[in-house]
Protein backbone atom coordinates (compact mmCIF):
# COMPACT_ATOMS: atom_id res chain seq x y z
CA UNK A 1 0.00 0.00 0.00
CA UNK A 2 1.75 3.61 -1.02
CA UNK A 3 -0.17 5.39 1.72
CA UNK A 4 -0.03 2.45 4.62
CA UNK A 5 1.60 4.68 7.20
CA UNK A 6 -0.69 7.27 6.04
CA UNK A 7 -3.43 5.02 6.54
CA UNK A 8 -2.24 3.46 9.97
CA UNK A 9 -1.40 7.04 11.72
CA UNK A 10 -5.37 8.21 10.76
CA UNK A 11 -7.13 5.08 11.75
CA UNK A 12 -5.00 5.44 15.43
CA UNK A 13 -6.34 8.73 15.43
CA UNK A 14 -9.68 8.19 14.85
CA UNK A 15 -9.42 5.31 17.39
CA UNK A 16 -7.67 6.95 20.13
CA UNK A 17 -7.70 10.62 19.65
CA UNK A 18 -3.74 10.40 19.67
CA UNK A 19 -0.78 10.90 16.79
CA UNK A 20 0.81 7.21 15.80
CA UNK A 21 4.46 7.22 14.92
CA UNK A 22 4.90 4.66 12.05
CA UNK A 23 8.35 4.80 13.64
CA UNK A 24 8.29 4.03 17.07
CA UNK A 25 12.18 4.01 18.25
CA UNK A 26 12.56 6.65 16.34
CA UNK A 27 12.48 9.68 19.97
CA UNK A 28 9.77 11.70 20.31
CA UNK A 29 9.42 14.44 23.20
CA UNK A 30 7.11 16.44 24.99
CA UNK A 31 8.10 20.20 24.08
CA UNK A 32 8.66 19.47 20.50
CA UNK A 33 7.34 22.12 17.74
CA UNK A 34 6.05 20.85 14.28
CA UNK A 35 6.11 23.09 11.73
CA UNK A 36 3.47 20.32 10.11
CA UNK A 37 3.11 16.58 9.55
CA UNK A 38 3.77 15.33 6.24
CA UNK A 39 1.12 15.00 4.02
CA UNK A 40 2.11 11.91 2.36
CA UNK A 41 3.23 9.86 4.69
CA UNK A 42 1.73 11.22 7.71
CA UNK A 43 5.52 11.10 9.11
CA UNK A 44 6.40 13.67 12.18
CA UNK A 45 8.47 16.47 11.79
CA UNK A 46 10.75 18.15 14.18
CA UNK A 47 11.15 22.10 13.79
CA UNK A 48 12.30 23.89 16.96
CA UNK A 49 11.97 22.78 21.14
CA UNK A 50 10.49 25.34 23.08
CA UNK A 51 13.04 24.80 25.80
CA UNK A 52 15.76 25.96 23.20
CA UNK A 53 14.38 27.87 20.92
CA UNK A 54 14.93 31.32 21.99
CA UNK A 55 11.20 33.24 21.90
CA UNK A 56 10.53 30.07 24.33
CA UNK A 57 13.32 28.97 26.17
CA UNK A 58 12.80 31.66 29.13
CA UNK A 59 9.58 30.75 29.74
CA UNK A 60 9.74 27.27 29.57
CA UNK A 61 12.67 27.25 31.52
CA UNK A 62 11.13 26.15 35.28
CA UNK A 63 8.35 23.90 33.67
CA UNK A 64 9.10 20.27 32.50
CA UNK A 65 7.04 17.35 31.61
CA UNK A 66 5.15 15.37 34.18
CA UNK A 67 6.15 11.31 33.86
CA UNK A 68 2.99 9.41 34.96
CA UNK A 69 2.80 5.95 36.08
CA UNK A 70 3.18 3.50 33.73
CA UNK A 71 -0.42 1.56 32.81
CA UNK A 72 -0.32 -2.51 32.77
CA UNK A 73 -1.25 -2.20 29.10
CA UNK A 74 -2.79 -0.34 26.16
CA UNK A 75 -4.86 -1.81 23.15
CA UNK A 76 -5.70 0.41 20.26
CA UNK A 77 -7.97 -1.14 17.00
CA UNK A 78 -9.90 0.27 14.49
CA UNK A 79 -13.73 -0.38 13.78
CA UNK A 80 -12.37 -3.21 11.19
CA UNK A 81 -10.42 -4.95 14.11
CA UNK A 82 -12.54 -7.72 16.20
CA UNK A 83 -10.83 -9.46 19.30
CA UNK A 84 -11.13 -12.77 20.26
CA UNK A 85 -10.76 -15.43 22.70
CA UNK A 86 -6.83 -16.58 22.61
CA UNK A 87 -6.07 -19.96 21.99
CA UNK A 88 -2.82 -21.64 20.74
CA UNK A 89 -3.94 -24.65 20.18
CA UNK A 90 -3.71 -28.08 22.48
CA UNK A 91 -0.57 -29.27 20.64
CA UNK A 92 0.96 -26.15 21.99
CA UNK A 93 2.12 -25.40 25.44
CA UNK A 94 4.31 -22.24 26.55
CA UNK A 95 5.35 -21.80 29.80
CA UNK A 96 3.75 -17.95 31.50
CA UNK A 97 1.02 -17.96 29.27
CA UNK A 98 -1.78 -17.94 31.32
CA UNK A 99 -0.02 -15.24 33.33
CA UNK A 100 0.58 -12.99 30.37
CA UNK A 101 -0.23 -9.42 30.75
CA UNK A 102 -1.47 -8.94 27.00
CA UNK A 103 -3.02 -12.16 25.07
CA UNK A 104 -5.43 -12.06 22.50
CA UNK A 105 -6.63 -13.16 18.57
CA UNK A 106 -7.94 -10.19 16.64
CA UNK A 107 -9.86 -10.55 13.32
CA UNK A 108 -9.66 -7.98 10.42
CA UNK A 109 -12.66 -7.36 8.51
CA UNK A 110 -12.40 -8.40 4.58
CA UNK A 111 -12.42 -5.29 2.72
CA UNK A 112 -11.49 -3.04 5.17
CA UNK A 113 -8.19 -1.76 6.39
CA UNK A 114 -8.14 -2.60 9.83
CA UNK A 115 -5.13 -1.44 12.28
CA UNK A 116 -3.99 -3.09 16.06
CA UNK A 117 -1.51 -1.22 18.39
CA UNK A 118 -0.34 -3.30 21.23
CA UNK A 119 1.71 -1.51 23.77
CA UNK A 120 3.40 -3.38 27.50
CA UNK A 121 3.83 -0.58 30.37
CA UNK A 122 2.96 2.32 28.60
CA UNK A 123 3.82 5.68 30.51
CA UNK A 124 2.91 9.09 30.04
CA UNK A 125 4.67 12.44 29.99
CA UNK A 126 2.75 15.40 29.48
CA UNK A 127 3.42 19.11 29.57
CA UNK A 128 1.02 21.20 31.90
CA UNK A 129 -1.62 23.21 29.61
CA UNK A 130 -2.08 25.69 31.96
CA UNK A 131 -0.53 29.63 32.52
CA UNK A 132 2.57 28.21 31.20
CA UNK A 133 1.30 27.28 27.84
CA UNK A 134 -1.24 30.43 27.92
CA UNK A 135 2.29 32.53 27.54
CA UNK A 136 2.90 30.88 24.55
CA UNK A 137 -0.58 31.65 22.58
CA UNK A 138 0.61 35.17 21.27
CA UNK A 139 4.81 34.33 20.12
CA UNK A 140 5.49 34.48 16.46
CA UNK A 141 7.31 31.29 16.65
CA UNK A 142 4.08 29.22 17.34
CA UNK A 143 1.77 30.64 14.89
CA UNK A 144 2.00 28.03 12.44
CA UNK A 145 3.10 25.45 14.14
CA UNK A 146 2.03 22.56 16.56
CA UNK A 147 3.52 21.16 20.11
CA UNK A 148 3.87 17.90 21.17
CA UNK A 149 2.26 18.56 24.71
CA UNK A 150 2.52 14.14 25.72
CA UNK A 151 3.47 11.53 24.95
CA UNK A 152 3.04 8.14 25.29
CA UNK A 153 6.04 5.41 25.52
CA UNK A 154 6.87 1.95 26.23
CA UNK A 155 9.77 -0.83 26.20
CA UNK A 156 7.60 -3.06 24.25
CA UNK A 157 4.66 -2.89 20.94
CA UNK A 158 3.48 -4.33 18.36
CA UNK A 159 1.41 -2.67 15.29
CA UNK A 160 0.13 -3.64 12.36
CA UNK A 161 -2.23 -2.83 9.46
CA UNK A 162 -4.30 -5.20 7.73
CA UNK A 163 -4.58 -4.84 3.42
CA UNK A 164 -8.47 -5.52 3.38
CA UNK A 165 -7.93 -9.20 3.78
CA UNK A 166 -10.01 -11.20 6.42
CA UNK A 167 -6.09 -11.43 8.53
CA UNK A 168 -6.44 -12.86 12.22
CA UNK A 169 -3.40 -12.69 14.07
CA UNK A 170 -2.60 -14.03 17.75
CA UNK A 171 -0.24 -12.36 20.26
CA UNK A 172 0.89 -12.27 24.21
CA UNK A 173 3.30 -10.97 25.89
CA UNK A 174 4.90 -12.99 28.65
CA UNK A 175 6.91 -11.67 31.88
CA UNK A 176 10.32 -12.96 30.14
CA UNK A 177 9.63 -12.40 26.25
CA UNK A 178 6.79 -11.25 23.63
CA UNK A 179 6.22 -14.72 21.91
CA UNK A 180 4.91 -13.43 18.27
CA UNK A 181 2.69 -16.41 17.05
CA UNK A 182 2.64 -16.79 13.09
CA UNK A 183 2.21 -17.59 10.48
CA UNK A 184 -1.83 -17.71 10.64
CA UNK A 185 -3.94 -19.05 8.74
CA UNK A 186 -6.34 -16.33 6.91
CA UNK A 187 -8.56 -15.96 4.17
CA UNK A 188 -5.70 -13.59 2.71
CA UNK A 189 -2.86 -16.28 2.99
CA UNK A 190 -0.38 -16.20 5.92
CA UNK A 191 0.40 -12.84 8.28
CA UNK A 192 3.17 -12.85 10.17
CA UNK A 193 3.28 -10.23 13.04
CA UNK A 194 6.04 -9.64 15.59
CA UNK A 195 7.06 -7.96 19.05
CA UNK A 196 9.38 -5.63 19.28
CA UNK A 197 10.91 -4.73 22.54
CA UNK A 198 13.96 -3.32 24.26
CA UNK A 199 15.36 -4.97 27.31
CA UNK A 200 18.66 -2.40 27.47
CA UNK A 201 16.41 0.27 28.73
CA UNK A 202 15.37 1.65 25.46
CA UNK A 203 12.11 3.43 24.74
CA UNK A 204 9.62 3.22 21.99
CA UNK A 205 7.26 6.36 21.10
CA UNK A 206 3.97 5.36 19.22
CA UNK A 207 1.95 7.50 20.17
CA UNK A 208 2.06 11.28 21.04
CA UNK A 209 -0.54 14.33 21.11
CA UNK A 210 -0.29 17.26 19.11
CA UNK A 211 -1.73 20.69 19.78
CA UNK A 212 -2.24 24.29 18.08
CA UNK A 213 -2.92 27.55 19.42
CA UNK A 214 -6.52 28.33 18.54
CA UNK A 215 -7.12 30.53 15.51
CA UNK A 216 -8.21 34.13 16.15
CA UNK A 217 -11.83 34.46 16.18
CA UNK A 218 -12.96 30.54 15.98
CA UNK A 219 -15.87 29.64 18.09
CA UNK A 220 -16.92 25.72 17.95
CA UNK A 221 -20.76 27.07 17.37
CA UNK A 222 -22.40 30.14 16.86
CA UNK A 223 -23.14 32.23 19.94
CA UNK A 224 -19.85 30.58 22.52
CA UNK A 225 -18.60 32.92 24.35
CA UNK A 226 -14.52 33.64 23.67
CA UNK A 227 -12.33 31.07 25.42
CA UNK A 228 -11.11 31.63 28.76
CA UNK A 229 -9.97 28.69 30.16
CA UNK A 230 -6.31 27.95 29.71
CA UNK A 231 -7.10 24.74 28.37
CA UNK A 232 -9.01 26.01 25.70
CA UNK A 233 -6.33 28.16 24.08
CA UNK A 234 -4.94 24.61 22.62
CA UNK A 235 -6.78 22.30 20.63
CA UNK A 236 -6.35 19.69 18.85
CA UNK A 237 -4.45 19.65 15.40
CA UNK A 238 -6.26 18.36 12.63
CA UNK A 239 -5.31 15.94 10.03
CA UNK A 240 -3.72 17.52 7.36
CA UNK A 241 -5.27 15.42 4.59
CA UNK A 242 -8.40 15.03 3.48
CA UNK A 243 -10.54 11.74 4.60
CA UNK A 244 -9.19 8.82 3.26
CA UNK A 245 -10.17 5.97 1.26
CA UNK A 246 -9.20 1.87 2.47
CA UNK A 247 -6.17 2.26 0.83
CA UNK A 248 -4.97 5.76 2.27
CA UNK A 249 -5.67 7.82 -0.77
CA UNK A 250 -7.35 10.80 -0.25
CA UNK A 251 -11.61 10.88 -1.39
CA UNK A 252 -12.11 13.84 -4.06
CA UNK A 253 -15.02 16.02 -2.52
CA UNK A 254 -17.65 17.10 -4.81
CA UNK A 255 -19.75 19.80 -4.68
CA UNK A 256 -23.72 19.11 -4.36
CA UNK A 257 -26.22 20.52 -6.87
Amino acid sequence: MRYASRKYIDLILTASSKWASWDPPHPIKASRGLRDRDKETGQFQKDGNIYEDAATAALAADIRPETLAPDEHMVISSEATQKREFSLGPHINVSGLVEASIKGQWKFRSGKTGVLLLMAQPRSALLPVTAFLKHLVDLPVLKDKCLVTETVSCHAYSMYLSTKSEDTISLALLATTPLPMAPLVSAGGEVGVSWWSETGGGVFTPLFVLKRVRKQGFVPYRGAPAPEDEDELWVDAESPWAPLNEDGEEELLTAKN
